[in-house]
């Protein structure tokens, strides 16, 4: 069971105290939500995969970015304290969609993403440099207590203010051989935690 530190310096406060600094006083009084964001790409064995950048022009279930794309909008922001890499197969002949998560993925996806690294961007400055996955699978996930935990609990809570373009990178090594041509496989990144939505009105 995971350790909470009653009076720490919760996920809301650094919100509110990041935004404040950008002049975006107003966040205080939006609505507190858990916000989850996700996004989808093909992957055919390329080095590099850059999550959200582009992602208004994918629509649901590829991503859940809506028109905003890699931009929260006016009085929505975002602590990032988790996210986990997902993998999704879809067999050509019948169209049946397989979401797994690494660990249990294709051997040659695998191979390529556990040896891979993770970066974030959040208005072009780096946040996250050179994380690499391995540290997200069960054997080496300091947060795991199952064999199947892949969510990986970031140290630092990174705060997306509204109206900043964040970008996720996931760098990776070439195939060591072909993917089969049965299937075709797009991998999904989902970050999440606590954060905030826009309340023309009220809140709750």
């Amino acid at each position: 069971m995971k350790t909470i530190i009653a009076g720490g310096f919760t996920p809301q406060r650094k919100a509110i105290s990041v935004n404040d600094k950008f002049g975006n006083a107003g966040i205080k009084k939006q609505q507190g939500s858990t916000v989850i964001k996700y996004d989808t790409l093909s992957y055919t064995g390329q080095n590099e995969l850059r999550f959200f950048e582009g992602s208004s022009q994918r629509n649901f279930p590829l991503s859940n970015t809506g028109s905003d794309g890699n931009k929260l909008g006016v009085g929505n922001s975002l602590v990032v304290e988790r996210a986990y890499l997902s993998v999704i197969e879809t067999v050509t002949a019948t169209g049946a969609v397989t979401i797994t998560t690494i660990d249990a993925a294709n051997a040659l996806i695998q191979g390529a993403v556990k040896r891979g690294e993770f970066g974030f961007a959040i208005a072009n400055s780096e946040v996250i440099k050179n994380m690499p996955i391995l540290s997200w699978i069960p054997d080496f996930n300091k947060n795991a207590n199952q064999e199947d935990y892949n969510n990986f609990e970031f140290d630092t809570q990174l705060v997306i203010p509204p109206l900043l373009e964040f970008v996720a990178t996931l760098r990776l090594p070439t195939l060591t051989a072909a993917l089969p041509a049965t299937s075709t496989f797009q991998l999904r990144l989902t970050i999440e935690g606590a954060g905030a939505i826009i309340a023309p009105r009220t809140t709750f």
